[in-house]
């Protein structure tokens, strides 16, 4: 409606410059400045337009990114809370065969609570190794991810040698009493505990690749 009433506008002002300017010459130069100024400004809007276009639809994909991401990690996260609350399991085992003196120690119920962790943290470990990264994101993410997943595979693999070699060490079958078996558990503890989840860097570099 703006460039419709700025045309007409501008026919009138023509219109009177026709009648009143001396000479043709004179209205034709006008005219051609005001072409050249019209034509100008319908580019540079142009323009605009089409930048202002590529930039609402570069924001929807970056909105699609953070949201196929954004659900793809809070179902790792509660992955990496089911090997936590194992890991800690595994620790309050070990601290409660610690506490215990010869009188109290069973070693079958020991070997029970050992048998059943190591089931549920092979069942976490089988999970984590059936992660792959969405394909909806885009390359330079789903890498990201990829490494992501790689170091967990590592963690929950270490993760479970370690608790199925204390399940091995603490068998009934040994028939190991309590002062040499907690040194034995310990020792499998300190050698074979995984090192830490260092996943930050990745999914620092993963919200900076996907930040407006």
């Amino acid at each position: 409606m703006t460039y419709v009433i700025f045309f007409a506008a501008s026919a009138v002002a023509l219109a009177m410059l026709y009648k009143f300017l001396p000479t043709r010459k004179g209205f034709m130069v006008i005219c051609t400045l005001l072409l050249i100024v019209f034509s100008a400004s319908a580019f540079i809007h142009g323009r605009q337009a089409q930048r202002e276009q590529i930039t609402r639809a570069q924001r929807e994909e970056l909105q699609a990114q953070q949201k196929i991401f954004g659900d793809w990690y809070a179902a790792y996260q509660k992955d990496i809370e089911r090997l936590d609350q194992n890991w800690q399991l595994y620790h309050r085992i070990l601290d409660d065969l610690n506490a215990m003196d010869a009188g109290s120690f069973n070693a079958e119920a020991l070997w029970l609570r050992l048998k059943e962790l190591e089931q549920s943290t092979i069942e976490e470990q089988l999970k984590i190794h059936k992660l792959t990264a969405p394909q909806e994101l885009n390359r330079e993410c789903r890498q990201i991810v990829d490494e992501i997943i790689s170091k967990t595979q590592r963690y929950v693999d270490a993760q479970t040698q370690a608790i199925s070699h204390s399940v091995i060490t603490a068998s009934p079958s040994a028939s190991t009493d309590l002062e040499t078996l907690r040194p034995k558990l310990h020792d499998i503890m300190l050698r074979e505990s995984p090192e830490g989840l260092f996943i930050a860097q990745e999914i620092s570099a993963i919200r900076t690749a996907l930040s407006d």
